[in-house]
């Protein structure tokens, strides 16, 4: 992928971020320090371009209050947070962040659960049990669970409490008190820091709140509501976007802008717009190229840029040649286009305020839940030599569950333990007999039969993906009662024997079988075995 591919790609992102559900509301303050790559790695700069902070990271986000998420360079890059001097004020030492937000930053170990920290690299909460986790917003945090129903959403408070128990299928971030929900049937609606619906679940999609309004989305067409859901302005337009107290809009493939009754102010006529974000100048596409406009439309930057954004105080970035710059509101050059990339959420800030940032994912596989539910003294309650007659009745399952021509019977069958894992349960053994049926014999069920022998099979996924000597060696530390048979054993397969059970651990990839059999003592069995013999060379005179 060519430069030039590599900054539209992270302006895309960017304008993606921009028209989420859960973004456009960020406040905007003037950047110091800027993020740019020259090169592999990414450097800072400052207003002038020079230099402050030497190229050394992966990836890089703007400053807010006081520290900068980065993560560093190498074959194994960690995420940490530095200082406006290059120094790290936390180590890089995480697999995953989100930006500093009210304080409070998201942070994922290798194999942990999302933790809260300060800017001292405090841990303040831990949440096992979640699978995303949203940047605190007016002192909440969305989060989400997964359970047997599907993914859930709800929110923390800085205390790490549950607020508003997860009951959401989706949820954005608060903002003037209300929060967009989702419904099971896709549906959004509001709430407040109670957890109470306060717009119904009708519409498409919803943005957040900006200063007691909201664009949201119904039947394919944007428009905006006040805080009591009633429409000022009735959904009519293929895109919006907040900006500050008016609204970009898309129709019929052009941009305009309109005011808070859907006034056009600015008619529809660019190819691509971005906000003004207070300024009084807006970065427009006119034919091929980018230049700006005032806020009555009239171009003021003639269009002659590959690609431009808003303004940040007196800057603005733009790309020429494949190549990123700076202009000041005249449209001249204050550094010339020089470097390779931005960073994403350079042009997420620059755009409205929000980070490319703002949630992380669990990397914790909970491998003591999936070895603490196999028990291979009395599989689910049984013991070898029970009648399979009494393990149907106590599973409530019946014959026609057997497998009449088989050993093998499945008792229950990818039974979820986490999220990560499920278990299927058999009973070993014949559990069938012949019967003459006229001319011929079939086999039935015999109600006699009894277990030889059980099986569990564990089945791995997300997290849990190719983990299986993980979930064998937590298995096996539970086995003090038994005795590993090295002779048995070898690097894919497990076997421990005690007085009366063997266990045959057998995993690879994301796959563990665990085989429980009587136990044979192999002594005693080549004694008998010698015996036979001995008996047979008697009888025939050997």
């Amino acid at each position: 992928m060519n430069r030039y591919l590599l900054i539209a790609t992270a302006i895309l992102i960017a304008m993606s971020f921009s028209s989420c559900n859960f973004f456009g509301s960020g406040g905007i303050s003037e950047l110091k320090l800027i993020p740019v790559k020259s090169g592999k790695e990414f450097q800072y700069i400052d207003k002038e371009g020079k230099i402050v902070i030497n190229p050394q990271f992966n990836e890089a986000t703007v400053f807010r209050n006081g520290l900068a998420l980065v993560q560093s360079s190498g074959n194994e890059p960690k995420w940490g947070f530095i200082t406006d001097d290059g120094k790290y004020a936390i180590t890089a030492t995480y697999k995953d962040a989100t930006v500093f937000s009210d304080d409070l930053a998201w942070v994922v170990s290798e194999n942990a659960a999302p933790t809260a920290i300060n800017a001292k690299g405090e841990v303040k909460i831990t949440l096992t049990d979640a699978q995303s986790v949203r940047i605190f917003k007016e002192g909440l945090a969305a989060y989400s669970i997964l359970d047997s129903i599907g993914v859930k959403w709800g929110f923390v408070d800085k205390e790490g409490k549950v607020k508003i128990n997860p009951q959401f299928s989706n949820a954005g971030n608060f903002n003037n008190g209300k929060c967009a929900v989702s419904n099971k049937e896709g549906k959004w609606g509001y709430i407040d820091k109670e957890g109470k619906i306060v717009i119904n679940n009708q519409f498409d999609g919803a943005g957040e709140f900006v200063k007691g309004k909201a664009v949201v989305n119904s039947g394919g067409k944007s428009g905006v509501i006040d805080e009591s859901g009633k429409y000022l302005i009735n959904p009519q337009f293929s895109n919006m976007m907040v900006d500050n107290d008016m609204f970009l809009f898309e129709q019929d493939g052009k941009w305009g802008w309109c005011d808070g009754e859907g006034k056009i102010s600015i008619n529809a006529q660019f190819k691509d717009a971005y906000p003004f974000n207070n300024n009084d100048m807006a970065a427009v596409r006119s034919g091929e190229n980018f230049g700006y406009i005032d806020k009555t439309g009239k171009i003021v930057i003639n269009p002659q840029f590959d690609h431009a954004i808003p303004f940040n105080g007196k800057l603005a970035l733009v790309i020429s040649s494949s190549k990123v710059g700076f202009i000041d509101k005249e449209g001249k050059y204050v550094i010339n286009p020089q470097f390779d990339e931005i960073s994403q959420d350079l042009v997420v800030y620059m755009l409205n305020g929000s980070s490319s940032y703002e949630s992380v994912e669990t990397d914790y596989f909970n491998v003591s839940a999936i070895a603490s539910r196999i028990n291979v003294t009395s599989p689910e309650g049984f013991s070898i030599n029970d009648q399979v007659s009494l393990i149907l009745t106590k599973l409530k399952k019946s014959e026609n569950d057997l497998y009449l021509y088989g050993t093998e019977h499945v008792m229950f069958d990818n039974q979820k333990i986490t999220n990560d894992a499920s278990l299927s349960f058999y009973v070993l053994g014949d559990v069938s007999k012949e019967v003459s049926d006229g001319w011929y014999s079939k086999r039935v069920f015999n109600p006699s039969a009894k277990a030889r022998g059980f099986a569990y099979v564990i089945s791995l996924s997300a997290k849990g993906y190719g983990k299986a000597k993980n979930v064998t060696d937590e298995i096996e530390k539970s086995l003090t009662s038994f005795k590993k048979d090295e002779t048995q054993s070898s690097e894919t397969v497990k076997v421990y024997n005690s007085d009366k059970l063997t266990v045959k651990i057998n995993f690879e990839g994301s796959r563990v079988v665990i085989m429980i059999n009587p136990f044979i003592d192999p002594a005693a069995l080549a004694a008998d075995q010698q015996r036979t013999a001995d008996s047979l060379a008697r009888v025939y005179g050997n």
